[in-house]
């Protein structure tokens, strides 16, 4: 009797592969489709199938991936802050200086906010409504303090308030460039107060943000 034939592993899995490609560029399609309304349009205005109309997709389709419309702006500012976040660190990766990391990182989030006004305007609605993305954030800023104290260079007393320090004086810097209020070389002057308030001489403070960027 021959021996039965098989489809090869590869061939097996080529169909999941595809399904799980398609499903992916799915949800990422409807994920940039809620961006753009957020850049739009506060944030309780926007319903789950406006969603689906702004990404071309039939409304049974959406609610494969999303039941509600939090879901979707979980994604948006996870997607967000993760994305950016990361590329960041991936730029900094050769940075040891916690300072430096965190003035690029000031800079590189204000220097964004003056081209991509739409990206801007979407993560200053979604950061106050969604933890997740502030989770996000304060991820990577929180590294970069701790390694700032550790090294001498800070000197705040509460982990907290300096967080939240850093956070509000980014985002508020964004709002300035996308509302026309900054002034020149805004990243670097925001970079240069900010590291002062966490401790850093004055000189030591213009020196770091200073630095070019990677």
């Amino acid at each position: 009797m021959p021996s039965p034939t098989f489809p090869s592993e590869e061939t097996a899995q080529e169909p999941l592969t595809r399904g799980h490609k398609k499903r992916e560029r799915t949800r990422r399609g409807l994920v940039d489709a809620a961006l753009r309304l957020v850049a739009r349009k506060e944030v309780g205005e926007i319903a789950l199938l406006e969603v689906a109309a702004e990404a071309a997709v039939s409304n049974g389709t959406i609610y494969n991936y999303f039941r509600t419309r939090d879901e979707v702006l979980e994604a948006v500012g996870i997607a967000m802050a993760s994305e950016f976040s990361d590329a960041i660190s991936a730029l900094s990766s050769d940075v040891h200086c916690g300072a430096q990391r965190l003035s690029i990182g000031v800079r590189m989030f204000v220097r964004r906010a003056a081209y991509d006004h739409q990206w801007a305007n979407a993560l200053l609605r979604i950061i106050h409504s969604d933890q997740a993305m502030r989770s996000r954030l304060a991820d990577h800023v929180l590294g970069d303090l701790r390694e700032g104290l550790r090294a001498g260079t800070f000197a705040y007393e509460d982990e907290g308030v300096a967080l939240d320090m850093v956070v509000s004086c980014t985002t508020g810097a964004m709002r300035s460039v996308v509302e026309g209020r900054a002034a020149a070389e805004h990243d670097l002057l925001v970079a240069e107060m900010i590291l002062k308030a966490l401790g850093v001489t004055p000189a030591r403070a213009k020196k770091i943000a200073g630095k070019p960027l990677p």
